[in-house]
């Protein structure tokens, strides 16, 4: 017995001490990358995606130190680590106004065209076009942001307007006069066709690139003034003061209270604005439970674009990440934002429409919302893939979209300026400015 006792210790004195000298994959041995993000969902899906990346590697461990800062304060603060040389994160979302600040000079982002190559053929192109420059792929966005048109079901019954029937511009400026209306015989206009932004840009973008518009063209140019710009702002304008199918927005932007409580109350009969915008209605409108129908944007023409794309973050990878870690948060990049059951994440997580249009038939994105009528949304957002008008940027990019928030389109369309007039003295102080 004590033979077998003294045996018996012998052999667990062995066992520890070989598991003792084994290397364990823990947390001490696992790789430290840092993120920074300005959207809370943002860190949180990034966070979860490492989880998921520790499960699949054991041998690759990560521990992900992520952080959400004010939209400003981040990018400010980013772009002072980036030009001081230290203190920048690993891994960063850089929002696509934002972005062309750090593609001026001597670029202190990663190429990651070889992350997003072996995906190339699932990947809608133009949705990585905004964050190229020179052939180099810096940045990698979530979602494509399709432009949709969400329809008040209750508002349009009221005013008798099929909305199936709207598929031109014109056809909307039509069904607009029907909608518009002095419900309450007080004589003054309770009830809007939509509503302009005086201090955001979504109105007049969407118009501006599906006129073959916007800041910037597939060469570079700068082409602000362009007669494409100035007729689809024209076109917006028109809706206020000619049609008069369209109010200012209360609060100036799509994105302020005071339009979520006026949306809620029935004051206006649509709205476009991109695919990702459904989060403010499932989230911030929850009295329009059933209510928010999603169709396509109407087209100028037969032919012409079905919509583009508005907003967008691109996630990029610093120079001033260790060498050593590389390769490993390509990787992680890849598996976080390019693989498959990562990008069907992206819409059943994040709520976005994702860029690898080989998911867009999965049963995941398939699924009707019951908020949103209970219908497949993504079949209508699917079908508009096929021909979306491009946003491309430039060195002059963010002072522009600067310029236009905060000056050009009040004066259009809350003071009812000239709109070649106003354009043209954005470009100027944009082009001034640089020199």
């Amino acid at each position: 017995m004590l033979k077998r006792t003294a045996a018996l210790s012998l052999f667990l004195v062995v066992v520890l001490g070989v598991l003792a000298m084994a290397p364990v994959v823990g947390a001490q041995d696992a790789t430290e990358l840092s993120f920074w993000t300005f959207v809370p969902a943002h860190q949180t899906f990034w966070e979860d995606s490492a989880a998921r990346w520790n499960e699949a590697n054991p041998d690759r461990q990560i521990t992900l130190n992520a952080t959400t800062s004010e939209y400003q304060a981040m990018h400010d603060n980013l772009l002072a680590a980036l030009l001081s040389g230290v203190g920048a994160p690993d891994l960063v979302d850089i929002e696509i106004a934002k972005f062309p600040t750090f593609m001026k000079g001597e670029i202190q982002l990663y190429d990651l065209t070889d992350v997003v190559a072996p995906y190339s053929d699932v990947l809608l192109q133009t949705r990585l076009a905004p964050y190229q420059k020179d052939g180099a792929q810096y940045g990698i966005d979530y979602h494509v942001g399709t432009f949709v048109m969400y329809y008040n079901k209750d508002v349009m019954d009221a005013a008798g307007v099929d909305i199936d029937s709207i598929r031109t511009w014109d056809d909307y400026v039509e069904a607009g006069k029907q909608v518009t209306a002095d419900t309450n015989g007080d004589g003054e206009i309770d009830r809007w066709m939509t509503h302009i932004e005086t201090a955001d840009r979504f109105s007049a973008l969407a118009l501006q690139l599906m006129n073959g518009g916007g800041i910037y063209d597939a060469d570079g140019n700068f082409i602000l003034t362009s007669q494409e710009n100035i007729d689809a702002v024209q076109f917006v304008k028109d809706m206020i003061y000619d049609s008069q199918i369209a109010s200012l927005t209360p609060g100036t932007g799509n994105h302020d209270q005071a339009f979520y409580d006026a949306m809620v109350q029935g004051m206006f009969g649509s709205v476009w604005m991109p695919q990702w915008y459904m989060i403010r209605f499932s989230q911030l409108m929850t009295d329009l439970d059933g209510k928010i129908l999603v169709r396509p944007m109407p087209v100028f023409e037969e032919g012409g674009y079905t919509s583009t794309m508005g907003g967008g973050t691109g996630t990029a990878i610093t120079l001033q990440i260790a060498p050593e870690k590389l390769q490993l948060a390509m990787d992680f990049m890849a598996f976080t934002k390019l693989e498959r059951d990562a990008t069907i994440r992206i819409w059943t997580d994040l709520g976005f429409d994702p860029l690898r249009t080989d998911i867009y038939d999965d049963p995941a994105l398939a699924a009707p919302l019951e908020y949103f009528g209970n219908e497949s949304v993504f079949t209508t957002i699917k079908e508009l893939q096929s021909n979306l008008a491009v946003e491309y940027l430039g060195p002059l990019y963010a002072d522009a979209v600067d310029v236009l928030r905060s000056q050009t389109y009040y004066e259009i369309f809350a003071n009812n300026a000239d709109v070649a007039t106003a354009l043209q003295a954005a470009a100027d102080q944009v082009e001034q400015a640089a020199q």
